[in-house]
C-alpha cells in the first residue's frame, strides 16, 4: 500500500493533490472541531529542527500540505512521489473558487490594508464567498483579536504572520477563534493584493519560484541558506530522512 503521510526530517508531510485537499476541507467545515493545515516548505523543515514548539505544531496539525519544490523533491528522491504541490496562495485561490458559498473567511496578517485589499480579491475569485472580517497583523492583545473572529462567525482563518508564528498563533488561539480550518499562508496576502508579484509560470513549473523572489528580494539570501542545509540533510540522513508514516 502506498504511504499517504510521510515524515520528512522528523516533520509530517501529507500526499495529496489540491483536489484531495480541498475534498479534505469540505470535510472539515462539516464538523465542529478546529483543523490546522500547514502548507509546509524546506525552510520550515529545517526550522523545526531546532525549535521544538515550532516541530510540535506541525506535527499536530491535522494536514501538512507539500508548498515548496523542496519537500516535492524529497519526498520523490525517498521513492514516493507526489503529484503536485499544494501552495498557500494556490490554495487560498481554489478555496474561493471551487468552496465559495462554503466559506466565511476571516483574513488576519499583512501591513494595514493589505488584508482588506486582499479579501477583495477573494471575492472577486469565489462566487458566493463571504468575508467574516479582516484584521492587520500588528496586534498586541491576543484576547481581542481571537473575540473579534469568534464574534464574525468565520468558519475558515487565513493567518499570515509569516512562520513559525502563524502556525503557533493557531495553536495556540485556534480553537478558541471558534473557526473549521485555520491556515498559515505566509505571504498569500501581499500576493494577493498586488504587492508582491509571483514568478511566471515557466519558473513555478521548473521549481525556480524560490530563485525568481530571490531576484526580487535580495535581502531574502539568508533565508535562502536553509535551502542547501535542507538538502544536505536529507541526502545525508538515509532512510530515515524521509519515510512512511501511517495515515493521520
Amino acid at each position: 500500500m502506498v504511504p499517504s503521510r510521510l515524515e520528512i526530517l522528523g516533520c509530517p508531510l501529507d500526499r495529496v493533490t489540491m483536489a484531495q485537499t480541498l475534498d479534505i476541507l469540505r470535510g472539515y467545515l462539516k464538523t465542529d472541531a478546529f483543523h490546522l493545515v500547514v502548507t509546509i516548505g524546506s525552510e520550515m523543515i529545517v526550522r523545526a529542527q531546532t525549535d521544538h514548539e515550532f516541530r510540535e505544531a506541525v506535527c499536530a496539525a491535522a494536514l501538512v500540505v507539500p508548498d515548496s519544490i523542496g519537500a516535492v523533491l524529497a519526498a520523490r528522491y525517498a521513492g514516493y512521489p507526489l503529484r503536485e504541490r499544494v501552495t498557500g496562495v494556490e490554495l487560498t485561490q481554489r478555496m474561493a473558487q471551487e468552496l465559495g458559498p462554503a466559506l466565511r473567511v476571516f483574513l488576519l496578517g499583512g501591513a494595514p490594508g493589505v488584508a482588506e485589499t486582499a479579501a477583495h480579491k477573494l471575492l472577486s475569485l469565489g462566487p458566493g464567498i463571504h468575508i467574516a472580517g479582516t484584521h492587520d497583523g500588528y496586534f498586541k492583545d491576543d484576547a481581542e483579536i481571537v473575540a473579534k473572529i469568534k464574534t464574525s462567525g468565520a468558519n475558515v482563518l487565513l493567518v499570515a504572520l509569516g512562520f513559525p508564528r502563524q502556525e503557533l498563533w493557531l495553536t495556540r488561539h485556534g480553537a478558541a477563534c471558534g473557526v473549521q480550518v485555520g491556515i498559515g499562508v505566509g505571504g498569500t496576502f501581499d500576493v494577493l493584493a498586488g504587492r508582491v508579484q509571483r514568478a511566471p509560470r515557466v519558473f513555478q513549473k521548473l521549481g525556480l519560484e524560490w530563485f525568481y523572489r530571490l531576484t526580487l528580494q535580495p535581502s531574502r539570501w539568508r533565508r535562502m541558506l536553509a535551502l542547501p542545509k535542507f538538502a544536505l540533510r536529507v541526502l545525508s540522513g538515509g532512510k530515515q530522512a524521509v519515510r512512511p508514516m501511517a495515515s493521520s
